[in-house]
């Protein structure tokens, strides 16, 4: 019976061991919860890859300004399934960014949304915000 105990505390200290890093990797505190912003800007760059895609957005402010701003998704599976393409975002094509912000003020945040060209919208894992 003590083999048995003590086997069963090992292999739980071993999944609390293994599970905690995967809690604090998903954290979103970096982004600001409260807050969904949308935006216009032209595809820069997208990373079709894992653990996250990252979509790369040029906005254009009143002045004529380009800046790239950086937004986090969700994984390449979880977005295939909501029905995101690599070949939706080829570099120069215009879309609507939903997002939620960096809560420190940099550019880039959490991807929420993104609104095709042809009108079609398609959603994180966490929903369009």
């Amino acid at each position: 019976m003590e083999t048995y105990r003590r086997t069963a505390i090992g292999a739980i200290a071993c999944i609390l061991l293994l599970t905690f890093p995967v809690l604090a990797h998903h954290s979103t505190r970096l982004f600001d919860q409260t807050q969904l912003t949308l935006q216009t800007g032209k595809v820069n760059e997208f990373e079709w890859i894992n653990p996250h895609a990252w979509l790369h957005v040029d906005f254009t402010d009143e002045n004529g300004n380009v800046t790239t701003w950086a937004f986090e998704g969700g994984s390449i599976i979880q977005l295939a399934r909501l029905g995101w393409s690599r070949d939706d975002f080829q570099p120069g094509t215009e879309i609507t960014v939903g997002f939620r912000p960096m809560r420190d003020g940099s550019r880039g945040g959490q991807l929420m949304s993104a609104t095709l060209p042809d009108g079609r919208e398609v959603c994180s894992n966490r929903g369009c915000g």
